[in-house]
């Protein structure tokens, strides 16, 4: 919209002083008849023209906007006592007829035509005014956007090297697979390594292609021990036609791995569930927490801080994070609003 005003800014102002010059003659035909009227505004408005382009290019910009009211004020008067003259003058060139209630040069005549400007003025002013709040408004959401758009990518940027740094501990793990039992497992590796660099790249992510991360992320862990009846994801529902914002999930996952012993400790443990309704999604995850890990650092750390500016700056007011340590477990439950 402002592209279009600005774009065709001259033509508005053409179609503005049309209108104007019509209503008056509409009013002053009952006094000089039509030709004459439209002669005598057409020529009224070559002495305010003037008067409301200084206004909008040179006080508004120079005075009013820096908040010199009484400087702005005062040549706003001025020029209103300079121009008045001028446009009595006009009126002067041509015969009204009896229905004009006002004598020439009266104080009357001047009153009206000291109004009208004012009017006139003070229109083109609200106009002006209205213009730059809606630019400072735009200007606003605009770096409001931008920040928005940085921070995200600064705390994305943050989930990569994180994973990247939990996923390699596994590739040598993959130098040691023979044969056939190889080759799926690099192809999850590639796919996943795809998705993280390019494809979580866009605001929103199919659910489905989310999913998939998660279930390579997870089988990329395991290679390192056979044991699998230990970590479960389970997705209840239809993830097609849903998106999500990408990258949202896998630092819970992250925290699993890192904190939980999952993998190496006989009781270590990961359930994960994923419930999809109409308008809503649910995610819940457990854990158990190595006694070691407990000691050393707080569970959670960077990657779930992370997790909660971004679910505070995508979703904002339509989600519910919540994070407990119960009984050695951490839980992690979350709802999302999708609409």
């Amino acid at each position: 919209m402002s592209y279009v005003l600005k774009k065709y800014e001259w033509l508005w102002h053409g179609l503005f002083w049309a209108l104007f010059v019509l209503l008056m003659t509409l009013i002053f035909a009952r006094f000089l008849g039509f030709e004459q009227a439209l002669l005598r505004n057409f020529a009224t408005c070559l002495v305010l023209a003037p008067l409301v382009y200084i206004n909008l290019y040179v006080l508004i910009e120079r005075l009013l906007f820096k908040e010199k009211y009484f400087e702005y004020a005062g040549i706003i008067v001025l020029l209103i006592i300079v121009s008045s003259p001028l446009r009595a003058l006009i009126d002067k060139q041509f015969i009204f007829n009896e229905n004009n209630p006002l004598e020439m040069y009266s104080v009357a005549h001047y009153g009206t035509i000291v109004l009208s400007s004012v009017i006139m003025l003070g229109v083109t002013t609200t106009l002006k005014l209205l213009e730059a709040y809606y630019e400072k408004k735009t200007i606003a959401a605009d770096l409001t956007r931008l920040k928005l758009e940085a921070e995200l990518k600064f705390l994305k940027a943050q989930v990569n090297p994180h994973f990247l740094f939990n996923t390699l501990n596994n590739v040598y793990a993959l130098t040691h697979l023979e044969g056939k039992a190889a080759a799926p497992q690099i192809l999850k590796l590639s796919a996943l390594m795809r998705y993280m660099l390019y494809e979580s790249n866009e605001n929103l992510v199919p659910l489905s292609k989310e999913l998939e991360y998660i279930q390579n992320y997870l089988e990329l862990q395991q290679l390192k021990n056979e044991v699998t009846h230990r970590v479960t994801f389970v997705v209840n529902g239809n993830p097609d036609k849903i998106s999500i914002a990408p990258l949202l999930f896998i630092p819970f996952f992250e925290n699993a791995f890192k904190h939980g012993d999952v993998l190496d400790n006989i009781n270590g443990f990961l359930t994960a569930t994923i419930t999809i309704e109409t308008n809503s999604l649910h995610f819940s995850i457990e854990n158990n927490i190595a006694d070691q890990a407990a000691r050393k650092d707080a569970v959670g750390g960077i990657g779930l801080e992370n997790v909660r500016k971004r679910l505070t700056l995508l979703y904002p007011d339509k989600h519910i994070l919540e994070v407990q340590t119960i009984n050695n477990k951490f839980v992690v439950h979350l709802t999302i609003e999708l609409n």
